[in-house]
């Protein structure tokens, strides 16, 4: 947290290319710590690229602060986090005796998981998905994320809602049990949005309800965050295939576009496959709030969710309660 707060009045960075999955992550795939092989799901390429290279988009994070100028200090803030991933990572890549681990290995674990899971391309998509149908139905208080005059507005909109979320995640990872699958053959892939949360019949389930949570840190283990309680620091598990079938569905699945391999399982890219559904966001009605509460007809509340689709999938109530929102179709 120190580290944290001393970027607010660090120097803004040159630098103006953002990675939303850090190298770092993607260096256990790749060939001498320099290139990693990557299948493109949409046009079914495979390359050998540069770390360098992928996962990075140009200001990504390039925010107005309150003296209305832009910035990039949010870059250096995810510097400290991944310089916190990579010591996770290396530490439950080398995890032998789970005994050995400590509280705040516990909470690192679950901030590292939660931030990664927020900061992607994917979660900006989903985030332009959701916020034009809540500017087609409140246009005064929601405005267009997408703004000729205000480029950074996207960047802001998602900076804030992730760091805002990223405590409630955090919460929900840390009373999880922590399950570290090993597989010699070193069969797990990731992708450009590496936490996992598997869909179940094409639903992405909540963070409190899905059965895994699962983060690839290697091509021979994966962090599973699981819902049955062991009372054990970490369960390690030697990974059947069944559990490399869980990695592998959910990476093909849960990516935005690029799935990454080590050199010993390149052959193994799925670059026959047809790629035509990715995450999406869902809307249906009901008539019971988060918490429970019932609403009496003819109000409704909307609850939204994740699914696997080859576009967004609204299905509301017809009691002219909602309004259409095209635009969420322009992020799909």
């Amino acid at each position: 947290m120190d580290r944290l707060l001393a970027q607010q009045t660090a120097q803004d960075p040159a630098s103006r290319r953002h990675h939303y999955v850090p190298q770092a992550y993607l260096r256990e795939w790749s060939v001498e710590g320099k290139r990693v092989w990557a299948l493109d799901t949409v046009t079914g390429a495979v390359k050998l690229l540069g770390l360098k290279s992928v996962c990075v988009e140009e200001n990504f994070y390039r925010v107005v602060g309150r003296d209305g100028e832009p910035h990039n200090r949010v870059e250096l803030l995810f510097g400290v986090v991944d310089d916190e991933l990579r010591r996770v990572q290396g530490l439950f890549n080398q995890l032998e005796d789970p005994d050995e681990l400590e509280f705040d290995d516990l909470i690192a674990l679950g901030v590292t998981v939660a931030v990664q899971r927020m900061r992607t391309l994917q979660q900006r998509r989903l985030r332009q998905q959701h916020h034009a149908w809540l500017n087609a139905q409140n246009p005064r208080d929601f405005k267009p994320m997408h703004d000729p005059k205000n480029p950074h507005l996207a960047a802001g909109i998602h900076t804030e809602l992730l760091f805002s979320a990223m405590w409630e995640a955090a919460d929900v990872m840390t009373t999880r049990q922590i399950e570290l699958w090993l597989d010699p053959q070193g069969r797990f892939m990731t992708c450009d949005a590496p936490v996992l949360v598997p869909f179940r019949r094409n639903v992405r389930p909540s963070l409190i309800a899905a059965p895994y949570i699962v983060w690839p840190v290697s091509p021979h283990r994966a962090v599973a965050l699981a819902n049955d309680l062991l009372g054990e620091k970490a369960v390690i598990r030697q990974a059947t295939g069944k559990l490399v079938g869980i990695v592998r569905d959910g990476v093909e699945q849960g990516r935005e576009r690029i799935i990454f391999a080590s050199e010993g399982q390149r052959d193994r890219l799925p670059r026959t496959k047809k790629f035509r559904r990715r995450t999406q966001v869902r809307l249906r009605c009901t008539q019971h709030t988060p918490q429970g509460q019932y609403i009496e007809p003819p109000g409704c509340c909307v609850e939204a969710s994740d699914t696997f689709a080859a576009a967004p999938d609204v299905a509301l109530c017809k009691q002219g309660l909602h309004s259409p929102a095209p635009e969420m179709w322009a992020h799909t």
